[in-house]
């Protein structure tokens, strides 16, 4: 916005926060604030690329500001790529897709898959309506605990840690335990820290309602354990990793187009990640994820123009920190207190690895300017 403000001739400040944005336009006695309200949610891929092309347009003078500002109401008021069933059918696949990569076989992915529909159900019809919305986390741990616990106790030789964090793979905060080790490290103090105290927030309310729902499940089928042997099929997880894109495109309203960019950013994060587990060590592999999904990213705006966030979201969203934090937050809610803060220090340092990563490859290959 600063670049843009320069290049149509204004005097302009910014201050932005996770639910804010302040502008000042103008100096001295002139000088006019605005501040615009904005609520926290999913990405939408498809507008963020096209606002990126009415930008380059302006800045090239291929359009008049007038020009610029109807096409950008136009793309503000344009419905959604993708409505409700196909939403929930991103849900369903996110979730299915997931499942492989975190270690689970096919019982969980289809596990996973179900429990994903529920999620997707409580979100699309609670998110209407403020207050119904922020029941949303609690409410959908509790129940794909619930049910996870209740499918698990009827089949034993199912896992349900790696299927019910699946499951709810779109609640998990991982981004933003990742943006917010960005900000601050880049000293974006406020915005920083309100979103590490929203993702830890989330945590707790994730893990209070998973433990609520796991007591509830075993009063009915017996104890369920949440530790299980990792299952890694690579021909599975390069399944799941198709699957995953195309939730990913489904959910934050991305291009058709955008699917196999997608596909690439996930294939990239899970060839990284699992160099790390090759070597037993996750937070470099962490790091080479961070660094190689930037890479790909900052590449794929120099090659197309369009927004890095195509790559850098389902990039980040394989390397899931968050699925590592909620373990934590379930470990310490089940009294096991010493796993629970070794956990917790391996998800703040998974994070700020992804972080530096993501940094290093802003030096080596700077993102364009003039993109979103």
């Amino acid at each position: 916005m600063h670049i843009m403000a320069q290049r149509l001739g204004l005097t302009a400040e910014f201050f932005s926060t996770p639910t804010a944005i302040l502008v000042s336009l103008g100096d001295g006695s002139k000088q006019q604030t605005f501040l615009a309200r904005s609520e926290l949610g999913s990405a939408n891929l498809a507008k963020l690329s096209d606002l990126t092309e009415v930008m380059e347009s302006l800045a090239n003078n291929e359009i008049s500001p007038e020009k610029a500002d109807e096409r950008v109401r136009l793309i503000d008021q344009a419905p959604p790529l993708y409505g409700w069933a196909w939403q929930l059918l991103g849900f369903a696949s996110l979730g299915a897709g997931i499942a492989p990569i975190l270690g689970g076989g096919p019982k969980e992915s289809l596990l996973a898959l179900c429990l994903a529909l529920v999620v997707g159900s409580a979100v699309l019809s609670l998110r209407r309506h403020v207050e119904r919305a922020r029941l949303i986390t609690p409410l959908s741990a509790m129940l794909v605990t619930f049910l996870g616990t209740l499918w698990c106790g009827l089949d034993p030789s199912t896992a349900l840690l790696p299927a019910v964090t699946a499951g709810m793979i779109v609640l998990l905060p991982g981004m933003d335990l990742t943006v917010a080790a960005r900000e601050l490290a880049t000293g974006h103090v406020v915005s920083g820290s309100s979103r590490l105290a929203f993702g830890l927030t989330v945590l707790a309310l994730l893990g209070l309602g998973m433990v609520m729902g796991g007591l509830v499940g075993q009063s009915l089928v017996g104890e369920i354990p949440l530790t299980y042997q990792a299952r890694h099929n690579d021909l599975l997880s390069l399944s799941g990793l198709g699957l995953a894109a195309a939730g990913l495109m489904l959910l934050n309203q991305a291009h058709q187009r955008d699917w196999l960019w997608m596909l690439v950013a996930c294939l990239i994060a899970w060839l990284s990640a699992g160099l790390g587990s090759l070597i037993e060590a996750p937070v470099v592999g962490a790091f080479l994820g961070g660094l190689m999904v930037g890479l790909s990213g900052n590449a794929f705006v120099y090659l197309t123009g369009r927004p890095g966030s195509i790559m850098h979201i389902p990039g980040l969203i394989v390397l899931v920190p968050g699925s590592i934090g909620l373990r934590s937050v379930t470990s310490l809610l089940g009294d096991n207190v010493v796993s629970g803060i070794e956990t917790a220090l391996l998800t703040a340092i998974i994070a700020i690895a992804l972080t530096t990563g993501m940094m290093l490859a802003s030096v080596l290959m700077p993102p364009k300017k003039n993109v979103l």
